[in-house]
């Protein structure tokens, strides 16, 4: 495998402008070769448990507030506020990130989210109880985000990140569809409070791992730029590539829709609610055979190359569910191809991006991108939902598919323009 090696940029004479000297070199980075770093090992291992706990919780939460009210409202708000307040976490606190040693910053959100779900586990807490803890407890996970980006590229070197977010990605799915799984069997023959309290431990665990095995680094040099959220936008807009990247998170409003839609899908094919699981199933099965095809046919120093496709290809799938003869089988196929695409567009995205930004706003520039995909998907899953209660799933669907392959343009052009008249920046310098 090769990867792309970008040395210092030089200046030249005249100082105005600056050369890259571009070689190519060979590399033996796999999965399973980033194992072989403890810190890495750690911060996976970190992300698996408390991931997995988070899926347990919120299907706790949504079984918990449905047994105290019958009202699906607020079921569904109290789930909203488990991905909501992160939005607002990640504007305004990603740049602590910036301003203090990363896994400090880490270690300390990992603490209170285990102080604020365990107290969410105590039986009988009020309701209004519940649902300030599980803002903040959403809140606080912005600013994680951040930093657990940041640092991560501190812990792998500029060839292995892409690959590190590969393994991220399938961990993730991976956690997913056991989490929201074991979650609902655990809540239905225990109860909710034992989900929580698991949650709670997941974080200590992940607190605990990040404590002994990953090491202290100072925090960035920070610059006086600007702290605030537009601080944030502003270094993500101001370069052409940043720009394309930042785009991109808008198209989650539309890869959303078969999570948002999923049931009354299956409702309409007039199967039964175990396709629904079986449906929403397929999309993880999609992202972990779709990752690992790409990371074995695609070199590194390529990925970025696939960007605009992507852009334009990852929500075309969905259009397939028209067809109506292949049913249910059709659209597993068709929600699993979708998501493998729109996961492999996250890991080229993310890992080109944090190449791009200034050393010294990484989190922050990380946060405000993530902060901008959450809401794209809150959105989309609320607009794919309006749009199947007015026509039907199907429409839904098709139509959410056909529009990100023309937003997908606006970012994919961009990227090609602006691509071909620079080269990646040395990734010490980015």
């Amino acid at each position: 495998m090769l990867y792309l090696r970008v040395s210092e940029p030089a200046k030249s004479r005249a100082g105005a402008k600056r050369k890259s000297n571009v070689t190519f070199v060979h590399s033996r980075v796999t999965p399973l070769s980033l194992f072989s770093s403890t810190e890495f090992r750690a911060t996976w291992l970190a992300e698996l448990v408390s991931y997995f706990g988070d899926q347990l919780a919120r299907v706790a939460l949504a079984i918990l507030v449905f047994a105290r009210t019958d009202s699906a409202a607020l079921t569904g708000l109290t789930y909203a506020l488990t991905y909501v307040p992160s939005v607002l976490g990640a504007l305004t606190l990603s740049h602590t990130a910036d301003r203090r040693p990363r896994r400090s910053v880490i270690i300390a959100v990992d603490a209170s989210r285990a102080a604020v779900v365990g107290s969410m586990a105590i039986p009988g807490a009020p309701l209004w109880t519940l649902c300030l803890l599980v803002s903040v407890m959403s809140y606080l996970g912005g600013p994680y985000k951040a930093a657990q980006l940041a640092l991560l590229r501190e812990i792998l070197t500029a060839e292995q990140y892409p690959i590190g977010m590969s393994v991220r990605q399938v961990t993730t799915q991976a956690a997913q569809i056991f989490g929201f799984a074991f979650g609902g069997i655990i809540s239905s023959l225990i109860s909710p409070q034992l989900c929580l309290a698991f949650d709670a431990v997941t974080f200590f665990m992940s607190c605990g791992l990040y404590w002994t095995f990953v090491k202290s680094r100072p925090a960035p040099e920070t610059s006086k730029r600007s702290r605030s959220v537009a601080g944030g936008i502003t270094v993500l807009w101001v370069e052409p590539r940043r720009r394309a990247i930042f785009l991109t998170t808008v198209l989650g409003f539309f890869y959303i829709a078969p999570e948002a839609v999923a049931a009354p899908y299956v409702s309409a094919l007039g199967r039964g609610p175990v396709w629904v699981g079986a449906l929403l199933a397929s999309t993880g099965v999609g992202a972990v055979s779709g990752l690992w095809m790409f990371h074995r046919f695609v070199p590194v120093h390529r990925y970025a190359n696939y960007l605009p496709l992507l852009c334009f290809t990852a929500g075309l799938p969905l259009i397939a569910v028209v067809i109506q003869d292949g049913g249910i089988y059709v659209a597993m196929v068709a929600f699993a191809v979708s998501n493998a695409l729109w996961c492999i567009q996250v890991v080229v995205s993310v890992s080109t991006l944090i190449e791009l930004l200034p050393e010294d706003r990484r989190a922050q520039g990380m946060g405000t991108a993530s902060a901008m995909n959450l809401t794209a998907q809150g959105l989309g899953t609320g607009g794919a939902g309006l749009l199947a209660q007015w026509q039907s799933p199907v429409v839904a669907l098709s139509f959410m598919g056909a529009a990100s392959a023309l937003v997908g343009l606006w970012p994919g052009l961009l990227w090609l323009r602006t691509a071909r008249e620079t080269e990646l920046p040395s990734p010490s310098k980015a």
